[in-house]
């Protein structure tokens, strides 16, 4: 796997790329709603129900996340691509070590039964690659998920 997020996206497995845009979230009562309708716009009826749900769930954590762990977001930078979507949002943290998506040494059954603290690790099992790359503003944390067979 590529080491980097612009690494994997020109290795052209994700096809050519058909939308761009950036999504302001700064300032937002609920960013992650304006996050999943913009991901809904994008893709303008070309997903599944099953694939924009896991779509859904990955905007609303990598912002939700970005809100909990830091002092906000910024804005969100979806691309989609013929056979994925790459979805970065831009925090204002500084904070560029690995991205912890289970906590270490912690019991399983705790982490199954914890009603917080898993949003990473979810987003980790639904997307192919999840980074963190500096950014002018901050950094960007970038989850990129690959359209399932037949989900058009």
């Amino acid at each position: 796997m590529p080491s980097t997020t612009a690494e994997l996206i020109r290795d052209r497995s994700l096809g050519e790329l058909v939308s761009h845009s950036n999504v302001e979230l700064a300032g937002l009562d609920v960013p992650q709603r304006v996050a999943r309708a913009a991901v809904h716009d994008a893709l303008d009826g070309d997903a599944d129900d099953a694939w924009l749900n896991d779509l859904d769930i990955v905007a609303s954590e990598v912002v939700t996340n970005a809100l909990k762990h830091t002092p906000g977001a910024i804005r969100m930078r979806l691309e989609i691509y013929e056979r994925g979507v790459a979805m970065g949002v831009i925090d204002r943290g500084a904070n560029l070590d690995a991205l912890t998506v289970a906590p270490a040494n912690q019991d399983p059954e705790a982490i199954i039964e914890a009603t917080s603290g898993r949003g990473l690790l979810i987003v980790s099992c639904l997307a192919r690659c999840l980074k963190v790359e500096p950014t002018a503003d901050g950094k960007m944390v970038t989850a990129i998920l690959d359209r399932p067979a037949g989900a058009r």
